[in-house]
């Protein structure tokens, strides 16, 4: 089951309007239980559609794993497979990993020197 975009837009635009534009008191309430009451039918729903655990038709047994175990010593010349892997196949991925944590660092630093800073 495919839940379209437009879909989780309007959820989002229902739960606004309900936290934010009514008033409080009993609708609010039977606003907000509604809201709760939809995400949660969705959320069962979601889970409801997920492959069985161990499925041989879940998405982690696809075509990609094998490849990897079969191509990553004869196309990288790598001993370690694992690094290969990150190095090599997925070294976009793992430059957009490496971005992150460093702006989270920055971010971090930036914040405990402007909390260090008092003056």
């Amino acid at each position: 089951m495919e839940v379209n975009p437009l879909i989780i837009v309007a959820i989002v635009l229902l739960m606004a309007y309900t936290f934010f534009y009514t008033p409080v008191g009993q609708i609010r309430n039977f606003l907000v239980l509604s809201v709760l009451f939809i995400i949660g039918v969705t959320l069962v729903l979601a889970v409801s559609e997920m492959p069985l655990f161990g499925s041989a038709e879940a998405p982690a047994y696809n075509n990609v794993a094998l490849f990897y175990i079969e191509e990553t010593v004869p196309q990288t010349g790598a001993i370690n497979a694992v690094a290969a892997i990150i190095t090599d196949f997925r070294s976009f991925d793992t430059l957009g990993e490496a971005t992150v944590l460093f702006t989270a660092v920055a971010a971090a630093l930036a914040n405990l020197g402007a909390l260090g800073n008092k003056e």
